[in-house]
């Protein structure tokens, strides 16, 4: 499959076979994905891959619980079904230091947080490795879906898998076989997207 297919047939996938998917594919996946542009050339990623189906049955409870305790309201399936997944990847944020910190953050400080919270140069770099995953596992053939909704039990998870501060889970990517690939949710058109500047 060539990028241009990849890029428009690619579609978030929330069901998948029960069939396990090799571990060595999922590690290809990532090598290459790792080849994706970061501020600073920083790479500033890192992945735990979870096959094992008790820490992730105790992930998706945790998210239901902290969903029932802030809602009152049991979690729509939306956020929960990851754990129905053969693989699930937490996709951690390691820390960013660019060359511009130390100088904003002595010469202007609102500057630096502008530059380092708003536009987040490390968190940039973070979501196009998640980019290059979500489109190298299509090209494989496997369906994966980019998940940031369990994350309202972030620190529950966070716990559960060690990640220890200043690192940052940012997404959970569940990965499989997809069971039906249904026709591709619409598109803005292309003029409502862009603006000329000449």
């Amino acid at each position: 499959m060539d990028i241009i297919e990849a890029v428009k047939t690619r579609k978030s996938i929330r069901k998948y076979e029960r069939e396990d998917v090799d571990l060595n594919l999922i590690k290809k996946i990532i090598e290459i994905s790792v080849n994706s542009p970061s501020g600073g050339n920083a790479q500033n990623w890192f992945t735990y891959i979870i096959k094992n189906k008790d820490i992730l049955n105790r992930m998706r409870s945790e998210v239901e619980t902290v969903y029932k305790k802030v809602t009152g309201k049991d979690a729509p399936g939306v956020y929960a079904f990851f754990n129905e997944a053969p693989v699930v990847l937490a996709v951690v944020q390691k820390p960013y230091i660019g060359s511009l910190d130390d100088i904003l953050e002595k010469a202007d400080k609102n500057r630096n947080y502008e530059r380092k919270f708003i536009v987040n140069p490390g968190l940039q770099g973070v979501s196009s490795f998640i980019t290059h995953i979500l489109l190298v596992a299509h090209n494989e053939g496997l369906g994966a879906c980019w998940m940031t909704g369990p994350l309202i039990a972030k620190p529950e998870i966070e716990s559960m898998l060690g990640v220890k501060k200043p690192d940052n889970l940012v997404a959970l990517i569940p990965i499989g076989k997809p069971v039906a690939r249904q026709s591709k949710s619409s598109r803005m058109d292309v003029g409502e997207v862009i603006k000329i500047i000449e």
